[in-house]
């Protein structure tokens, strides 16, 4: 096992920025947090990080990660306790038990996978042979959509307990905003509306130009999020402080109204909806990048409670120069009721593939082409 320190990432008791409201109901008033780098042992092997970890998951008692290589596509195990390289499998590209070329969603299950790509969407064993076909035309919605694969199923989440597909279509394609339920079994889809989720929409868009034969695309966007816990789906968005919060067993969906006092709730940002140059895509993407973006939800076991990162970029002053960033840190009871929010005035580096092992929050790093993980002590 090894056990580093970085120098951006020095394992010193940083404070934090003070927030506006400094009532005591703010758990996070005196936030303090350290971080360690720890690296993992490959052995006689070595990472191939070309492509960081990716699509990656770790098992119920996070005790293992698990993502794939490229080139050629390997599933790779580590073990989270003892910080080593367990196994790397390799996968077949091609074939019938193929999983194309480039993997775009990764879940794991019990003793299962779920794997999809461009032209792949399947259960999988640890092996790499194929368990189940999930790539279906469904019944229940318009025809051409239900035939579109990318369109419907793109980012798709599995749920292994309930045996059903979660997506979220765009407008353009599906004409409602919606969670489309996919039951592969029955061969089935059902929407579920979120409205809501027309701030997405509203803050994205397109330029398009035409050289001879070819065609040049320039876009800005605001990120969408799914976060599947057992018995529940979260939906959330980068503009946006609220949530959808729907039930995978009683297909109940309800918005959570969450409300901030120390920031902005909902991005209020005056952008180019019909830009017609490529400058005025950048100027849009300068715009939204420079306004709270509110990350995925995360869930802490050891606290019973959720946490989510915001996200402010500005870019450089001159072209070249590195963007620099403000982080917030927001943490919210099971009902999504605001228990914390904080800037966190000394976080310079993004975290990355995050999740919570041990009441500790553990991102990916690179160092020197070598895994590693930032491993944060939160203490308030």
């Amino acid at each position: 096992m090894k056990k580093i320190t970085i120098l951006f990432l020095l394992s010193a008791l940083f404070s934090c920025g003070e927030n506006e409201d400094h009532s005591s109901s703010n758990i996070f008033e005196n936030l303090t947090f350290s971080v360690d780098t720890v690296l993992v042992d490959a052995g006689e092997d070595f990472f191939n990080l070309n492509y960081g970890i990716g699509s990656s998951d770790v098992n119920e008692d996070k005790s293992e990660l698990m993502f794939f290589e490229n080139s050629p596509h390997k599933l790779v195990r580590v073990d989270l306790d003892q910080l080593k390289l367990k196994s790397k499998t390799e996968f077949e590209e091609e074939g019938p038990n193929g999983i194309g070329p480039y993997l775009t969603g990764f879940e794991l299950g019990p003793n299962q996978l779920f794997i999809q790509s461009y032209t792949t969407m399947a259960l999988f064993d640890m092996q790499g042979k194929l368990i189940k076909d999930l790539k279906i035309v469904p019944e229940g919605i318009d025809p051409d959509l239900a035939g579109d694969y990318v369109a419907l199923f793109g980012n798709a989440i599995y749920d292994f307990q309930v045996n059903k597909i979660f997506t979220q279509p765009s407008f353009e394609k599906s004409g409602e905003y919606g969670l489309y339920v996919t039951d592969p079994n029955a061969k089935t889809t059902v929407s579920y509306p979120i409205p809501k989720m027309k701030i997405v929409d509203d803050l994205s868009g397109t330029f398009q130009t035409k050289s001879g034969e070819y065609t040049n695309f320039y876009y800005y966007s605001t990120p969408k999020y799914t976060t599947s816990l057992p018995g529940k789906l979260i939906i959330s968005c980068a503009p946006m402080s609220g949530i959808y919060l729907f039930d995978k067993e009683t297909n109940q969906m309800e918005f959570k109204d969450i409300q901030h006092q120390s920031v902005p709730n909902v991005m209020q940002v005056d952008i180019d909806n019909n830009p017609t140059s490529e400058d005025a895509v950048k100027e849009n993407r300068r715009k939204l990048g420079e306004q709270l973006n509110y990350q995925s939800i995360l869930w802490d076991e050891s606290r019973d409670m959720f946490w989510r990162f915001g996200k402010k970029t500005f870019q450089g002053a001159e072209k070249g120069d590195p963007n620099t960033y403000e982080f917030y840190l927001f943490a919210y009871d099971q009902d999504f009721n605001v228990l914390g929010e904080t800037k966190l005035k000394d976080l310079e580096n993004e975290p990355r593939n995050y999740f919570f092992k041990d009441g500790k929050l553990w991102s990916y790093v690179n160092v020197e082409d070598e895994l590693g993980f930032a491993v944060f002590t939160f203490d308030f």
